[in-house]
């Protein structure tokens, strides 16, 4: 099993679908608001380039994709008024691996630019927005070809019993988090990028404010993100099943102990 090939968020707007189950990456988004804000007027004072290049690694889709975007507008705009210049052109690829929902983001961007344009006014722009297939762990984009890369959110891929051993034993996804000095280690060892800032926030599991079981959101979370790449493995009968029993251990869990995301922040400038 390939796993670019299978993984991908739950599509559409569904009720498990990941656009109404990511509400803990939209808390993580908003939280290093500050850092992107900063990053991206950095860059753009630097340079004031004609046409700006955005790549956001790892989009998805859904109401948080077009967050980050509209962010990064929002600065750009405050930013070339201050310096009386004219809007750039502004180009952004969004990219996630194949089985990405693609087309609820295109369907959506008409709506989007319309509800953008009513918060800061029709002269921005203009965006252009594309889609790149595939993982960012190979080549996607031309040499030189970007000014600004974000990327928010790895998330850990659970599998649960339930199953037969052989087919837990031969579904392995290799997964490793880095602390914070791990990770200012292997940037500074590549050499290629100077760390603007590094820190390390803190989300709690229930980020829901409706008063539901914390168990069952974050049950439904995990399977927004994980269930297309475990029935690609595993029966599709099996996942009501197997995120039943998730939830009920997580649920156990929330109530002995203080539970949290740790999510390492990083901003970087490429060196030239």
């Amino acid at each position: 099993m390939k796993v670019v090939e299978v993984l991908h968020m739950n599509g559409g707007n569904r009720d498990i679908s990941y656009a109404n189950n990511s509400l803990v990456q939209r808390k993580v988004i908003l939280m290093t608001k500050t850092i992107a804000e900063q990053a991206i007027s950095d860059l753009y004072c630097s340079l004031f380039p004609k046409t700006l290049c955005i790549a956001d690694l790892g989009c998805s889709s859904g109401a948080n994709t077009f967050l980050v975007v509209s962010e990064l507008v929002k600065i750009v705009e405050k930013e070339r008024k201050i310096h009386n210049l004219q809007s750039p052109e502004i180009l952004f690829h969004f990219n996630d691996l194949p089985g990405n929902d693609f087309n609820t983001i295109f369907q959506s961007l008409g709506k989007f630019q319309q509800d953008l344009r009513k918060q800061i006014g029709e002269e921005f722009g203009p965006c252009f927005f594309s889609g790149v297939p595939g993982s960012f762990y190979t080549r996607l984009f031309p040499s030189k070809s970007l000014h600004f890369v974000h990327s928010s959110y790895s998330l850990m891929w659970l599998s649960q019993g339930l199953i037969e051993e052989e087919k837990v034993d031969s579904f392995n996804i290799p997964q490793y988090t880095p602390s914070p000095a791990e990770v200012k280690y292997i940037v500074e060892k590549e050499d290629s990028f100077t760390i603007n800032r590094l820190e390390v926030t803190r989300v709690h599991w229930n980020v829901s404010n409706e008063g539901i079981n914390g168990g069952y959101n974050v049950s439904r979370c995990m399977r927004a993100v994980a269930e297309p790449l475990l029935v690609s493995q595993f029966d599709q009968k099996l996942m009501d099943l197997v995120f039943q029993k998730y939830e009920e251990i997580i649920s156990d869990r929330m109530s002995k102990e203080k539970t949290e995301f740790i999510n390492v922040i990083v901003s970087l400038t490429k060196k030239r």
